[in-house]
This record gives C-alpha cells, structure tokens and sequence, in this order.
C-alpha cells in the first residue's frame, strides 16, 4: 500500500489515518458538500444528545454528573467548563435577574451591606469630581458591570470549591473534586435559581398574580433550591448519608453565601476602578 505523508506530523504511514496523530487523509469525496453537511449533522447530534444527558443529570440527580466525571465516566456528558460557560452565556444574553451583575443601585444598597457605605461614598465623590450625574454615571457603571462579570464569574466558582474543600475533610477529598462540584453547582442555579425563576416571576404577572413576588418569596425559592442541590450531590458525589447530607448542606450554604458576597465586592471594585 501506498505510503502518505501526514499533513500534520510528516510521520510516513499508510491507511486513511495517521498512526501518531490521528489525522484523516482527506480525499475528493470529503471535498463533496454532502459529506460537510453529514459532518455538520454529526456534530449537532452528538453535542445535543451530550448537552441533554448533561443537562438531566445535573437537574434530577445533582452531583452524580460531577462524581462520574471524577470517576473517569466522561464520554457521555459535556465537560463541566463547558456546561458552565454554556450557562453563563445564556444568563448574560438573557439577564431575568442581576443575581451576577449587580446593578449600581444593588450595589448601593442596604442588602449589600457589607460594602454598601463605603461603596455609596466612593460613587458619590466620584460623581461629583467629575462634575456628572448619578444617572448618567449608573448607565455607564451597569453596562461596564455586566460586561466584566462575564470574565469573573468563575471567582464564585473557586470560592466555593475553597470553602467546601475545607469544611469537607482536605485530606479524604482532593480540591479538583470541589472545583469540578462547585461548576456544576453554580450552572444549577443559573438555570434554575436564576433563570427559570425569573421565568416563573414574569409568568405570574403574566396571569395577574405579581402581588405576591416579593424578595422573601425569591430568597426563599432559590434557598431550597440550593438545599435542594447540596443534599443531593452530598449524598451523590460524596456517598454521605441523608442525615449527614442535611447537615453539610449548612455550611454548603455559608459557602455559596460568602462566595456570592465576596463575588459582589470583588466586581464593584473592579467595576469603579474602571469607569
């Protein structure tokens, strides 16, 4: 047989692939448009069937994705950087809440508390060295937040994985291990505690019913979201028992809570210093 020389290694071989990189000799039939538009309907199809089994998992059995991954079971699922980066971008082209971009006004605020003051003092100089107004400052700040935040997301991400690696036993569990949970944990409540939410918040005031949304009702349901998510993958990617699970979900929550405060201050700083 004929030897080829590949494109890619120059390693000599013979076949229609190389034997030390794996490159395709490519043919005149893989020129045709009917072979590009099989390859492109293969590419669509396996990333579907990967994106939903993905997906499925880290909604009805949450940590079981993170524990298979860690596990070596990874054919069948999207990468965790990937799902999360998938998330991430569908939360910023369609923002139903600020939960990751706060807003100035957010920022300002008393709900931020442990930055609010000295966040408030800082705009308000700032405005007024620059001999602009609040309003006109808010629309610059808010779009420069919401671009920034899509870079720095991942903070909560490592913050969680530290905290959670700590409270969990260090020596028993590797860090990987918590990072990898901790993308998962933070793709579940964009897609759940932050977009589906709000999807929930519109339809009831769609049907007449915005009276009742209040930020109890929202602090609530994403709360028991979150619990929801924690006693799950307690129970699925470290094999803890319920009552055990139960228990560490508190201080899973104590980390997901300083991560997202920490997270907050973190973006205003960078966010001021930038504008």
């Amino acid at each position: 047989m004929e030897k080829q020389t590949c494109k890619t290694c120059s390693n000599k071989f013979s076949g229609n692939y190389c034997n030390i990189c794996g490159e395709k000799v490519i043919t005149s039939e893989d020129q045709k448009l009917k072979y590009l538009i099989g390859e492109f309907i293969n590419a669509i199809s396996f990333a579907d069937s990967k994106f939903w089994r993905t997906l499925k998992s880290i909604l009805l059995n949450s940590g079981r994705f993170s524990r298979d991954f860690m596990d070596g079971r990874r054919k069948k699922y999207m990468r965790p950087i990937a799902i999360f980066l998938f998330a991430n971008l569908v939360y910023f082209l369609f923002p139903l809440f600020t939960t990751f971009h706060s807003s100035l006004g957010n920022q300002i605020s008393t709900y931020n508390f442990v930055h609010s003051d000295l966040a408030s003092e800082l705009v308000h100089k700032k405005v007024a060295n620059e001999q602009t107004t609040f309003q006109e400052y808010e629309v610059v700040y808010n779009s420069k937040t919401k671009e920034l935040s899509k870079v720095f997301l991942i903070l909560v991400v490592v913050i969680i994985a530290l905290l959670q690696w700590l409270f969990h036993n260090p020596t028993r569990f590797y860090l990987s291990e918590h990072l990898v949970l901790s993308f998962e944990l933070v793709t579940f409540m964009i897609i759940v505690g932050v977009q589906f939410q709000g999807v929930l918040m519109h339809f009831l005031r769609f049907i007449g019913l915005g009276h009742i949304i209040s930020e109890m009702l929202v602090t609530s349901i994403a709360l028991v979201l979150l619990l929801y998510f924690l006693i799950r993958s307690e129970i699925s990617f470290f094999n803890f028992s319920k009552l055990r699970a139960i228990l560490n979900s508190t201080l899973g929550i104590i980390s997901f809570a300083v991560a997202i405060y920490t997270y907050r201050i973190f973006l205003f700083f960078i966010t001021f210093w930038s504008t």
